[in-house]
């Protein structure tokens, strides 16, 4: 006997993006927003929980500079910089991949795209702000992405 069971938004894999932009070491723009996990990252994230895709991982956080909505469909970022996560850290079903684009990183880039992406290059979700940062030497952007399991 079967049993239909309808997945709702709440049990969904789902993500948080937080940045924080300094110029010259001050705060100039705190932005906080949801993202759209694509099919591509959730495809990955089936093949390592069955075992296919075991060692692989999320890795790098991308910037980009498409002002176009994000879609499931997504599977890369335009004009894309990638730069190694800081670090990961857990806590029960969440995982917070913390990042910094110094400012040596992604200089001439008008970054209004984000992206995580596992260690063999597939795209795991993507984010589009609503206004764009204009990337230059004295600008330096920290934060964290969540993902929700």
């Amino acid at each position: 006997m079967g049993m239909n069971v309808a997945l709702q938004d709440e049990q969904a894999v789902r993500g948080y993006v937080h940045l924080e932009v300094r110029k010259n070491g001050k705060l100039i723009d705190v932005d906080d927003d949801h993202n759209v996990v694509v099919n591509g990252g959730r495809a990955m994230l089936a093949g390592i929980l069955g075992g296919r895709d075991a060692g692989k991982y999320i890795t790098q956080v991308g910037v980009g500079t498409s002002a176009t909505a994000a879609t499931e469909s997504d599977t890369d970022l335009t004009g894309k910089v990638l730069i190694a996560l800081s670090s990961a850290t857990y806590d029960g079903a969440k995982v917070r991949f913390n990042f910094t684009i110094g400012s040596g990183q992604a200089n001439g880039l008008t970054i209004r795209e984000l992206g995580l992406f596992f260690s063999n290059g597939t795209m795991f979700s993507r984010r589009v702000r609503k206004s764009a940062i204009g990337k230059e030497d004295d600008i330096e952007i920290a934060g964290y992405w969540d993902i929700y399991l």
